[in-house]
This record gives C-alpha cells, sequence and structure tokens, in this order.
C-alpha cells in the first residue's frame, strides 16, 4: 500500500471515528428536540405529524416557568459573580507573592474537587450561622461557591502566559494601573473571563445536588422541579423546556464567542 493511500484511509477512519463520536453525543439530543414535538401524552418520536402542544403547555404551567426564571436569575447572577471574584483571585495569586500560595490555591478549587453534598451541607451550616436565608440570596452565594473555581483556572491559565512586558510599556507612557487595566490586561484576558463566565453560567444552570440544601418555597430551580416531578411522571413538557434550554445555551455560546473574538 503506498503512502498516499495508507494516509487516505487513516483520514478516513479518522472522520468516521469523528462522526460516531458526534452521533453518540448529539443523537439524545436528537430525541429530546423530536419528542417534544410529539401529539402524545408521553415521550415518544412523533410518527403522525408534529404538535406544538407542549410548547402551549409550558407557556401555561406557572410551575416551571417559575424554576426556569429562579435558574437564570441565579445562573446570571452567580456568573457575574464568579468573574469579578474569580479575576481578582487570580491576578492576585499570579502577581501577589505571599506564603502558602500554592496550597491555598488548591483549597479554592476544592468546591470542584468535593462532593456537592458535602458542599451544600457546608454552605447551609455557613449560612445559618451568618443568618443568611435561604432562596435567592443562599442559591446565589452557594452557586458562586461552586463555579468560582472555573473562572479561577481559567483566567490564572492566561495570566501566567500573559506577557507583563506590555503592562510595564503602558506605565511608562504615563498610565496608572486602573487604565492599563482597562486597555491591556483586561482585554487580553477577556476571553478567558467570558469563557469562566458561560462555564460559570452553564455549571450554575445545572447544579442539582448542592441546591436542594439552598432552596425555599418558591424558589426551586429547573433541575429539583424536574427531580420532583419524578415521583408522578414526565410529560413531554419537560421535553420542551429542554429544547428552549438547548437553544438559550446555543445562543449564550455563539454570543461568547463572538464577544471573545472581538
Amino acid at each position: 500500500m503506498s503512502t498516499s493511500t495508507s494516509e487516505r484511509v487513516q483520514g478516513l477512519t479518522f472522520r468516521a471515528l469523528i462522526t460516531v463520536v458526534f452521533a453518540f453525543l448529539l443523537l439524545p439530543v436528537l430525541i429530546v428536540i423530536l419528542t417534544s414535538f410529539t401529539p402524545q401524552n408521553f415521550p415518544a418520536i412523533p410518527q403522525e405529524g408534529v404538535s406544538f402542544k407542549w410548547y402551549t403547555e409550558l407557556l401555561a404551567d406557572q410551575r416551571l416557568l417559575n424554576a426556569l426564571t429562579v435558574s437564570l436569575i441565579v445562573a446570571t447572577a452567580s456568573a457575574v459573580l464568579s468573574a469579578i471574584t474569580g479575576t481578582i483571585a487570580a491576578i492576585g495569586f499570579v502577581r501577589g507573592e505571599f506564603p502558602y500560595k500554592e496550597q491555598i490555591s488548591t483549597v479554592m478549587l476544592l468546591p470542584m474537587i468535593i462532593s456537592p453534598v458535602i458542599t451544600g451541607i457546608a454552605l447551609v451550616r455557613y449560612f445559618s450561622t451568618i443568618q443568611l436565608p435561604s432562596g435567592l440570596p443562599a442559591l446565589i452565594l452557594g452557586h458562586t461557591v461552586l463555579s468560582l473555581p472555573y473562572v479561577f483556572l481559567l483566567v490564572r491559565s492566561e495570566l501566567l502566559t500573559y506577557d507583563r512586558d506590555l503592562e510595564r510599556a503602558s506605565r511608562v507612557l504615563g498610565a496608572d494601573p486602573v487604565t492599563t487595566f482597562r486597555h491591556v490586561t483586561g482585554p487580553i484576558i477577556s476571553p478567558a473571563i467570558l469563557a469562566g463566565a458561560f462555564i460559570a453560567f452553564v455549571v450554575s444552570f445545572g447544579e442539582f445536588t448542592a441546591t436542594q440544601f439552598l432552596i425555599s418555597p418558591g424558589t426551586s430551580t429547573v433541575p429539583v422541579v424536574i427531580y420532583t416531578m419524578l415521583r408522578t411522571g414526565l410529560t413531554p413538557t419537560i421535553n420542551a423546556l429542554s429544547v428552549v434550554l438547548i437553544v438559550v445555551m446555543l445562543v449564550l455560546a455563539l454570543a461568547s464567542r463572538k464577544l471573545s473574538s472581538t
């Protein structure tokens, strides 16, 4: 077998493997999308036409809409707080010199290492000590704790490969630290900040285990409501909600990529 033929076979094999992997990952999503248009009262692929019945049911289900609103508020707020806090922490750890810096940075990653059950119990105990009520405040702060390590890791990695001579040149030209960060450092590390914020949003939106310890009546999130509905049986309304969430995530991902490239 010639070299060109061997390379062609390897290329076809590689593309086939990639196709299989993508099909394996996307097939469940495709099934969810298809079953959301079923006219039947249970999730099934429509065979006798499509129906928007379950999207209408979703708009009329106040419980799911409230959970969706709470999840969006909590995910957005925790993503913003994680982006701000994680960026400040990353700058402090990269630029600062203090004892046990590496050990402390490892401690900051514990929320993404240990079980969310342990994190949830610890947060409940701490919030009760400082008399922080359950509900939105506890959910936002708790999800910030869970998602902050992702922002911290991404921004710290960006700063470690960052050419500080650019900052020194800005300072030599007379810019103060705030102006230097706004016009030099900030734009360079902004893709890492945006990527971290997007990951924080996704982590917060899908968080279930620790969230159970932090919710209060009227502030349940989408994963908690779906888990509760399992006791009575799922309807295609959940599939319709899933399609809405898929569209939201795709829009956010595309927006994040667009902002990162500008």
